[in-house]
């Protein structure tokens, strides 16, 4: 097992102390949150119980335009990855989406000017091109080459052809929050935010949320969840499924126990969305991230997920 690297990600993960410490993600790079309250606090992800989760998504449905997210500056960025530099250790960093967030830009500089300082030790940056569990995700994979023996290297590379894998699926109540954050493309057409309407999407190749059609009612939303997850889902015995949620547990838990019983993976976590992701994308959301086909141009996916609404 080659263990002479780190591994890793930023707080747009949304990976808790237990998750972290279960699939051995060393650390994390923290961004910034600005509150009604105080300005400037760490984002962090230590945070484990539920309560805390539901009072900040109650407080940002009632103030929405109250808090702020910023990513973690350049000299905080160095800093953290030189603790592990220091320990003798290369550095293999998985980060949020380049399309949505500073993060991969800065922990490349940050890397750059590392490695001048030090120059046997290695900083790899991907872009996962996702976010949240997406993000996440990623980083557990990169956390399982390692103890199968790969080097940083052939970690990278590996996971530079998985992330164009990685779907997500699950509805979000208020595009227009999501869209003014900038957090998701194409979203004009799907805008008014209908009581009952559900627009789904998944990922483009660019790291973008895009919805790619909309569904009336609770109940056709989780069929419709379920049954693209199918049929784009590859290998689900071997794949451990994440759902991650903003003030959706309990129709978050209803999506797991569902592709528990149709679709069988090895394992379905629920997760909550933490304040750094959650802030811009808001409550209201619960949402499976999978390893599957290769996206496309998002035209087959689309053709997918609309077949199956057809069909309802």
């Amino acid at each position: 097992m080659d263990f002479s690297y780190a591994i890793l990600t930023d707080s747009t993960s949304d990976l808790s102390p237990e998750l972290r410490k279960r699939f051995k993600i060393d650390d994390y790079l923290r961004g910034v949150i600005s509150t009604p309250e105080q300005e400037n606090m760490e984002g962090n992800l230590e945070e484990e119980d539920d309560a805390f989760f539901d009072d900040f998504y109650k407080k940002l449905k009632a103030n929405p335009n109250g808090y702020k997210t910023a990513a973690i500056g350049l000299e905080k960025t160095k800093e953290r990855m030189r603790l592990w530099i220091e320990k003798g250790l290369d550095i293999l960093v998985v980060t949020i989406s380049s399309a949505l967030s500073a993060v991969y830009k800065i922990a490349n500089q940050a890397a750059k000017e590392l490695m001048e300082e030090y120059p046997s030790r290695k900083i790899l940056v991907l872009d996962s091109r996702r976010y949240s569990l997406g993000v996440g995700s990623i980083a557990i994979v990169a956390s399982k080459h390692r103890d199968e023996g790969l080097s940083i290297e052939e970690n990278y590379k590996l996971l530079e052809q998985e992330r164009e894998c990685l779907h997500q699926m699950g509805p979000i109540d208020d595009l227009n929050r999501v869209a003014s954050k900038g957090r998701i493309s194409n979203a004009k057409a799907f805008f008014g935010n209908i009581f009952g309407i559900k627009p789904l999407g998944d990922f483009s190749s660019e790291g973008m949320v895009t919805p790619l059609g909309k569904v009336n009612g609770i109940d056709k939303t989780y069929k419709v969840v379920i049954e693209y997850i199918k049929k784009t889902i590859k290998n689900p015995k071997e794949q451990v499924i994440l759902v991650s949620q903003t003030l959706r547990r309990k129709q978050a838990e209803i999506v797991a126990d569902m592709i528990r019983k149709e679709i069988g993976p090895r394992e379905v976590i629920v997760s909550n969305i933490y304040p750094n992701t959650g802030i811009n994308c808001g409550p209201g959301l619960y949402v499976a991230f999978y390893f599957g086909g290769k996206i496309t141009d998002l035209s087959y996916e689309k053709e997918v997920l609309n077949g199956i609404i057809k069909k309802l």
